[in-house]
Parts: C-alpha cells; sequence; structure tokens
C-alpha cells in the first residue's frame, strides 16, 4: 500500500519546533494583554465575499489564492452559498465586529489572534499554503497616536525575540478614499508608459485599475519600472500628509527606529493612509518580510456597517521561527520532563504509576515508559530525552517504601523515603 504524504505547500509542526512557537506566543500574548487587548477566534472558512469585497474582486488573492470548501461528494451548485477558506483575518474579525453588535460597544475595541490561513501558491522558503498569523486591531480609534503605538507594538514585540537590529520597519502612507482615486490615475498614467514591458499580471492591474498593486509586484522588471514612479506622499491629500507626519513624531517621541519606503503598498485593497512593515535587513532575493500591517477605515463599510476607522498588523510565525534558527537565536524548553519515572518489575509498576499522578498533581513534569523493562534501556532513555533526574523504583524499593533519586548530569544518587520525596524533588530541580 503507498504510504501517504502530507498536502504540497503544508508542514508539519513536529515537537522540535513547537518550543519556538511558544516562545513567540508568550511574548505577543503577554504584550497584548499588557495593553488591554482581548483575544478573538473566527471561523476557519467564511462566506467567499467577506474577502472578496474587501480584499477586491480583481486581487490575485480572490482570483488565483483561495481555496473554496465543500462537502464531499456535492455536485456544483450555482444556488449555493460559496464558502472559502480564510486567506486572511482581519475582513473575518470585521464581519464579526459588525454582526455580533462589537460596533455598539465601548470604543475602541481591541482584539489579538492566531491561527492558521490558506492561499493557493507556489510553494518555496517563507511561502506556504497553509501558514500561521499571530495578530492585533485596534477598532473604533482614528487617531495617529495610534498608528505610532501600533508600530511601536510591534518593534517591542521585535525587541523581546531578540532580532530587532536584524530588521527594519519600513513604512508609507498611501492615502485616504478621498485622495486615493487620484493617486491611482496618476499611477495609473505613468504605468500606461510601461504597459509593454509590465508582467502579465501587472497589465492586467493597469486594465482593472489597480495600478497601486504594481508596486508590489515581485517581479525584477516591474520593481524597476515602479521604482522610478510617483512617490505617492507626493500625491496625497494635505490630512493625510498631517496624519502621517503626526504618526513620524509620535514614532520618533517613542524612539522606534524606522525607515521611509515611498514605495510600500501591502498587498490588500482595504489598506488607507499608514502602512507598515518589517523586513530582514540587507536581504533582496528571497521572501524579507516577517511582519506588517496598517489602517484599513473603509472595511467595515465594505461589509455592510458603518465607516469605522481601524488599524492592525500581523506576524507571519513560520518566517519568525526560520529567521530565529538561521540567526542560532535559541527558544527556550517548555515541555520537556523534569523527572523519568524507571520501574523494575511488577510491584513496581504499580508504584510508579501511582508516584507519576502524584508528582503531576503537584506540577513536577515527569515522563514514565511502561512497556520498557530493563533498567539500561530505561537510562538510555531518559539519557536521550535529557532528562536530568531519574527515579529508579525496584522490589526493593517497594518493601522499603522508598525511591532511588538519580542525577544524570552529576552522576549521583540517593535513596529517599517516600514521604520526603515531593519535597526533596523540588529542591533538586530548583537548584
Amino acid at each position: 500500500m503507498q504510504k501517504l504524504l502530507k498536502p504540497r505547500g503544508t508542514q508539519d509542526i513536529l515537537p522540535q519546533d513547537q518550543k519556538y512557537r511558544d516562545f513567540i506566543w508568550k511574548i505577543f500574548e503577554k504584550k497584548m494583554v499588557l495593553q488591554g487587548f482581548e483575544k478573538i477566534e473566527t471561523p476557519i472558512f467564511e462566506r467567499a465575499e467577506v474577502f472578496a469585497r474587501p480584499i477586491g474582486e480583481n486581487s490575485d488573492i480572490v482570483q488565483k489564492q483561495m481555496f473554496e470548501v465543500s462537502r464531499l461528494g456535492s455536485s456544483k451548485n450555482d444556488n449555493e452559498e460559496k464558502l472559502v477558506l480564510r486567506p486572511d483575518y482581519t475582513a473575518g474579525i470585521i464581519r464579526s465586529y459588525l454582526e455580533t453588535g462589537f460596533s455598539g460597544a465601548p470604543q475602541p475595541f481591541k482584539l489579538y489572534y492566531a491561527g492558521p490561513l490558506f492561499r493557493y501558491e507556489r510553494p518555496q522558503k517563507g511561502r506556504q499554503r497553509q501558514f500561521t498569523q499571530f495578530g492585533f486591531e485596534v477598532i473604533g480609534d482614528s487617531a495617529s497616536a495610534t498608528d505610532a503605538l501600533t508600530i511601536y507594538t510591534v518593534w517591542d514585540i521585535l525587541k523581546s525575540l531578540k532580532i530587532l537590529k536584524l530588521c527594519s520597519i519600513e513604512i508609507n502612507t498611501v492615502g485616504c478614499e478621498l485622495c486615493k482615486p487620484d493617486i491611482s490615475e496618476k499611477l495609473q498614467n505613468f504605468f500606461n508608459s510601461f504597459k509593454k514591458m509590465l508582467c502579465g499580471d501587472c497589465k492586467k492591474r493597469i486594465n482593472n485599475n489597480n495600478p497601486l498593486r504594481i508596486l508590489d509586484c515581485k517581479e525584477k522588471t516591474c520593481q524597476k519600472i515602479a521604482s522610478s514612479s510617483p512617490d505617492i506622499i507626493d500625491m496625497v491629500c494635505e490630512n493625510c500628509k498631517t496624519h502621517f507626519s503626526e504618526t513620524l513624531e509620535f514614532l520618533d517621541e517613542l524612539n522606534v527606529s524606522y525607515d521611509l519606503n515611498p514605495k510600500l503598498v501591502r498587498g490588500l485593497d482595504y489598506y488607507t493612509r499608514t502602512t507598515f512593515e518589517v523586513v530582514i535587513k540587507n536581504v533582496k532575493e528571497r521572501q524579507s518580510s516577517l511582519a506588517g500591517g496598517g489602517r484599513y477605515d473603509r472595511l467595515a463599510k465594505t461589509l455592510g456597517g458603518k465607516k469605522t476607522s481601524a488599524i492592525g498588523m500581523s506576524f507571519g510565525v513560520e518566517r519568525i521561527i526560520e529567521f530565529l534558527k538561521e540567526n542560532n537565536i535559541d527558544a527556550p524548553e517548555t515541555s520537556k520532563p523534569q523527572v523519568m519515572l524507571i520501574q523494575l518489575g511488577p510491584k513496581a509498576r504499580k508504584k510508579t504509576l501511582k508516584l507519576m499522578t502524584e508528582l503531576i498533581k503537584k506540577g513536577i513534569k515527569s515522563f514514565i515508559a511502561p512497556g520498557k523493562e530493563s533498567l539500561k534501556s530505561q537510562l538510555h532513555l531518559a539519557d536521550k530525552k535529557k532528562i536530568r533526574f531519574v527515579l529508579i523504583v525496584g522490589e526493593r524499593e517497594v518493601f522499603d517504601k522508598s525511591v532511588i533519586v538519580k542525577d544524570m548530569e552529576r552522576n549521583s544518587q540517593e535513596s529517599i523515603n517516600d514521604g520526603r520525596l515531593i519535597n526533596k524533588l523540588k529542591s533538586k530541580i530548583k537548584n
């Protein structure tokens, strides 16, 4: 029978990588709780329209990358609603915000999230068809200070992850709903002059009156043309210039370093005004973005609500883990057992099983392999798993009501009475 393999563009998250996820998550969640954010979870699949409306009907995500959800064996029926695996978090969160009545709650409404997203892309380093994001949204606040605080929070998380010096926070403004049409028209006129030289996707973007997306194209020819296009900051309205200038002033006050990138646009059409991205320094030839976000003041209205100011960001978890490993930044072990129980004989096995439950109740991480019988094989397993303390119970220890505690690092051992074992063990682990 043929061996089954995981689908292309997915990966198994193995035990040795879980510590990195736990490391990133603990830092991220701690920052969220300290700032008064609350956690939200939305469905893994939504109506396709939740994403098509705000992201853009002609965007790559909607046209090429969404996975449709259907019941196995069901026939295609145009009357049925189209469901898709979520390719983006923000749209689903705003849908929930409007549907559940949170729009009537005290504002701003601050939410954070974590989970998988799905996009049909060509798998490569740093880009998979299933990937994980941690992120947050601040809904119902239009202040430029909130933009600065959002970017500061990203900066603070990067610092805690010990990668701040290796990254750059790029920032730009893409204008508001009032000045964006004028920006698009000017960029449309510019790129029309080079239409024959653009890639096929960018030609479609010209035809669909979406020239801003050309600035985000990864094709070298398109990037070269885009580099000489008009800077967006020179085309935005005075209100947007003031908002952006204030954001930068607040960042300076918070001592957050950043780089102005006048060509920066995010890959989703719903962004307005402030946009930013965390990129790896001195890397051009691969997926160098670790995080990004921006303001999206029109998204709620696009989904049937009233106009609501909001800003958010997300971290690409797999890319950050890869980056930590490349730079030899290790994550602390979180699930490693502190002790292993070794049983020698039927009566000893009964005692170790009961002892393990007592250790767990006292918060001591314990490991046992009841299927192994020899002392040698069990000690070998403890050594392989790098467990420092081994509790050995044989027939004699059952009779004496004692346990042999062996320190694998110091190669020493002592016999301890059952009644003193827990406290003695806690003391040894602490030291």
